[in-house]
């Protein structure tokens, strides 16, 4: 007789949950069954009142609101993306007061840096690493630079899936097994962190993109510059798409160029890659084709690039030491528990 299909063991999955779910919606408290939903709605209409309300905050917050609504599965789903989608709310809220906690913003500094320190020599003069790029495109490099530069989130929470949810549940080696349920809880929560931490820099250390620089020079900050997508405008073209010329058009910020964001997600997934050994070489290929798009594509210097790697490895050694921290604890306390913290989110 022939094992089930991956096709046939979801539907029997979908059915399982189905049948589970009116039980399972019994026993939830009124505010259980109503904070989500509630949450949602004041949300919406904090946002309708600013005039800031647009269609992906319902998409986002209908998905939040079902993912609660819908059972066991649907609500590990959703402790798995909550911070992604913290992360998201926290970033579009800036919009309203970056200009208000904001320092001095440095144009001329993260230019020179890279000039002095990574300056390539060319017939023209010394030029900044992202000034000698605009001058050697290509359409491949276009089309891979701009995939993944697009493709950045999506790429961080498919590994952060693969080793928060598959792997404990899957994994046949039981010291990966082990390793997953450990750090799975905190790969969605670093990325969060990352973010804070990263977030936080735009204001007490706000800095001009390349893109910028090439734009409008090395004089003082114009406050009313709109973001741009810079060298990412080639993928569009190239495709016929609207994908970075929408998505800059909602940027929060101009002026947070330091540190690259973009580079400090694929190092950290890599980092948490290497502690459960799995999808290293993907990770390892995804930071490094990162990094050579952020200067290809003009969004970011090289000591942007730096600064963003550094931050992702603090926030991997802070959640590590946590997870293990969190293991020792849970060991001393139920020494026959299996793993380190159980599966979470399967359990």
């Amino acid at each position: 007789m022939n094992p089930p299909s991956l096709l046939q063991k979801t539907i029997s999955f979908i059915r399982e949950e189905g049948r589970a779910l009116p039980a399972w919606w019994y026993s939830l408290s009124t505010l259980r069954k109503l904070g989500p939903t509630l949450s949602i709605f004041i949300y919406w209409g904090l946002l309708a009142s600013l005039h800031g309300l647009h269609a992906d905050h319902f998409v986002i917050g209908l998905v939040i609101i079902a993912l609660s609504s819908l059972g066991t599965a649907a609500g590990k789903l959703l402790r798995f993306l909550f911070p992604v989608f913290l992360t998201g709310i926290l970033y579009d809220s800036m919009r309203y007061y970056s200009s208000y906690i904001r320092a001095d913003i440095h144009v001329a500094f993260p230019y020179e840096f890279d000039k002095k320190f990574f300056g390539i020599a060319t017939s023209n003069g010394v030029l900044t690493p992202n000034e000698f790029w605009q001058l050697h495109t290509s359409a491949i490099l276009d089309f891979i630079t701009g995939f993944f530069y697009l493709s950045f989130i999506a790429f961080y929470v498919f590994m952060s899936g693969y080793h928060a949810l598959f792997l404990p549940a899957r994994a046949k080696d039981p010291v990966q097994r082990r390793a997953a349920e450990r750090i799975g809880p905190y790969v969605t929560w670093g990325f969060f962190w990352l973010n804070m931490l990263g977030y936080s820099t735009y204001y007490w250390f706000p800095a001009a993109p390349p893109w910028y620089v090439a734009d409008h020079g090395l004089g003082p900050a114009l406050m009313d510059t709109m973001a741009s997508p810079a060298g990412a405008a080639r993928f569009d073209h190239l495709l016929g798409t609207h994908f970075f010329t929408g998505m800059y058009g909602r940027s929060a910020d101009v002026f947070g160029a330091i540190p690259s964001l973009h580079v400090a997600y694929p190092l950290l997934a890599t980092l948490f890659a290497f502690q459960v050994k799995s999808l290293r070489t993907f990770g390892v290929i995804f930071y490094v084709i990162m990094c050579f798009s952020a200067v290809y594509l003009n969004h970011h210097y090289v000591i942007d690039i730096l600064w963003g790697s550094a931050y992702a490895v603090l926030i991997f050694t802070i959640m590590n030491a946590r997870s293990n921290w969190r293991a020792r604890t849970e060991n001393r306390s139920a020494p026959r528990a299996s793993g380190a913290f159980g599966n979470r989110f399967s359990s």
